[in-house]
């Protein structure tokens, strides 16, 4: 999860002759913007809520109707890759031809955000006769885990950028088939509150009994 943050907005060439009137559309939400002549530059401060790479699209409003739609200038790809850049929307076909703006963008974490840093995973009791092949789901994200067997602790390393308060749940892999479904063992509500702690997984029931894991992980802000 990421914000992208419009910083700032330049007119080197119009699309309209008088003033172009303009909008840009993000991850599902479209945003009006100042309207500009050329050679202005001015100060945005319009902020989106996103994750993995969504498109931001350049328009002059034209009022949208069936027999002149809005024009189209030009899109860039946005990733949660941090940073500071400036994106060039120039248009080279269209009722928007000639038109031609930069704009001032910047990626980062979003306000109050923390990060999720799994470190090192014990195996107590397994799961399985044999090896567990074990996943944590987090904030919408599946990861993976080592197999362990009982007695082993192994270093982790998988970090996950989230906000508010996400659960934190522990999973023995069976494929997830209709007929077997994948073993939930335990799960503990993780917030942005910062901590270094090691939590104890559990099964009280089902498949995965008597499996017991513990988790030893740390949540910080994000830069």
């Amino acid at each position: 999860m990421a914000v992208l943050r419009l910083t700032s907005i330049t007119c080197h060439e119009q699309a309209e002759t008088f003033t172009d009137e303009l909008y840009v559309t993000f991850n599902g939400t479209k945003r009006s913007l100042p309207n500009m002549t050329k050679g202005q530059t001015k100060v945005l401060g319009d902020e989106f809520l996103f994750d993995g790479s969504r498109q931001l699209s350049l328009f002059e409003n034209d009022g949208d109707h069936w027999y002149d739609r809005d024009d189209f200038i030009a899109a860039h790809t946005i990733t949660e890759s941090p940073g500071d850049s400036t994106l060039v929307f120039e248009s080279h076909s269209g009722n928007a031809l000639g038109a031609h703006y930069s704009l001032g963008v910047r990626v980062g974490a979003p306000s109050g955000s923390a990060i999720l840093r799994l470190q090192s995973i014990t195996c107590k009791e397994q799961a399985e006769t044999f090896t567990d092949e074990l996943y944590v789901t987090f904030n919408g994200t599946k990861r993976a885990l080592p197999n362990m067997t009982k007695g082993q602790n192994l270093t982790l390393s998988d970090e996950f950028l989230f906000v508010g308060s996400r659960e934190l749940s522990l999973f023995e892999n069976d494929g997830d088939h209709w007929y077997d479904r994948d073993d939930f063992i335990a799960k503990h509500t993780i917030t942005t509150t910062p901590t270094d702690v090691t939590l104890e997984f559990e099964a009280s029931g089902g498949n995965a009994e008597p499996a017991h894991y513990a988790i030893s992980l740390s949540v910080t802000p994000a830069p």
